[in-house]
């Protein structure tokens, strides 16, 4: 045992993205379980206002916009557990989305748990054996190969170099995004140096995150990479606008960054983040199956009703795709399997398959029902 597991938990995968259970304590004795994403790029403590309100916490009446939409008002957090693990709450604000059930479409996801608050333990991630825990100090001899890594202390976020064609690069350690990120300026370069790298147009899959100008985004399989002395092979990138990365500020990295190496990645290890020393040790746990993006590529996004609408089409799909199947249909079956209310993670993993497994997918376009036939594709 490496860790002084202080708090161990069950860490639960959806999406490539980790959430674990914590206990929750308030004032008046009420005591409560939720789920919460651990979010190492994460700069805020953040609950959804349904777990708020049944808390029966007191909220400030200042309401705040931030990231370009999103409206939260602030509370005083009550105590949290990991396990018998209390988080030190010291100076420790949060915020609660207005209007929220679920932080992520499809999910129920009651809240996050950030960087700024890990970084205070030494933390394990056993993607392997689904065990996430925390311990104040990291005492022992650790497991893996060694990656150092950077980290602000006021934000936490942990940073690691990759080395990837001979150039270094900085990513942010992400656990909360499900595939690996580069800023489109970096991926357009290698489009043009490297043009026998696979590479596709519109996130679709993991890379399907839900976030915006998704439909816009290149998708690449990148040879190999290195992460210290970790050698990673076949790794899909989804590229993201410049200005997700290169202008971000630098009171909250202690280095540039140009992307977020993430679940996708992360998953194939038992990490340990030794925040106290800026030292992460990786230990191999199961080298995936290369080939990650073999689906029907369809870039999908949530409708208020909970149904799935066509954002994109991948230009890698066979042709039965790009011919039946159109930019705003509602998406509704996939071979029986009725797809509203459900995560995107399960959506997306309907739509898996070896190429040229086929699928029956049931549409709906201005108002007409549609049964198309499709197949899935190595999209990159």
């Amino acid at each position: 045992m490496t860790v002084q597991q202080h708090g161990c938990i069950s860490l639960h995968l959806s999406h490539d993205r980790p959430y674990i259970e914590i206990e929750i304590r308030t004032a008046s004795g009420y005591i409560r379980k939720a789920r919460f994403l651990v979010d190492t790029g994460g700069g805020a403590l953040i609950f959804t206002e349904a777990l708020v309100q049944d808390l029966e916490l007191p909220i400030e009446d200042e309401l705040l916009t931030l990231f370009g939409k999103h409206i939260f008002r602030r509370f005083g957090p009550p105590r949290l557990f990991v396990g018998p693990c209390e988080l030190d709450m010291t100076q420790v604000s949060a915020l609660m989305a207005v209007g929220t059930c679920s932080l992520f479409p499809g999910e129920a996801v009651d809240g996050i748990l950030p960087g700024f608050l890990l970084s205070r333990y030494c933390v394990l991630l056993d993607y392997s054996t689904g065990t996430f825990s925390l311990s104040p100090s990291c005492l022992t001899a650790m497991r893996g190969e060694p990656v150092p890594i950077s980290f602000h202390p006021l934000s936490g976020f942990p940073c690691v170099e990759v080395t990837i064609a001979g150039e270094q690069y900085g990513l942010l350690l992400d656990t909360a995004a499900s595939c690996t990120m580069l800023s489109e300026a970096v991926v357009e370069t290698w489009a043009r140096q490297f043009p026998a790298w696979p590479r596709a147009r519109c996130a679709v899959g993991t890379a399907n995150m839900g976030a915006p100008d998704e439909e816009h985004a290149t998708m690449m399989r990148i040879p190999r990479m290195t992460v210290g002395s970790v050698l990673l092979r076949h790794v899909t990138v989804v590229s993201h606008p410049i200005r997700a990365f290169e202008m971000r500020r630098f009171d909250v990295l202690a280095a540039p960054i140009v992307g977020g190496l993430a679940g996708n990645v992360l998953k194939q290890f038992r990490i340990e983040i030794d925040y106290a020393h800026a030292m992460s040790y990786w230990e191999w746990c199961d080298e995936s199956y290369p080939y990650d993006m073999d689906l029907v590529g369809l870039t999908l996004s949530l409708n208020a009703d909970s149904t799935y609408r066509v954002a994109a089409i991948s230009d890698c799909n066979y042709a039965c795709v790009r011919q039946s199947v159109c930019v705003g249909d509602r998406l509704l079956q996939v071979d029986g399997l009725r797809v509203t209310g459900l995560s995107l993670s399960r959506v997306v993993d309907a739509l898996r398959g070896s190429p040229g497994q086929r699928y029956t997918l049931l549409l709906e376009r201005e108002g007409e029902l549609r049964s198309v036939s499709v197949a899935t594709a190595r999209i990159v």
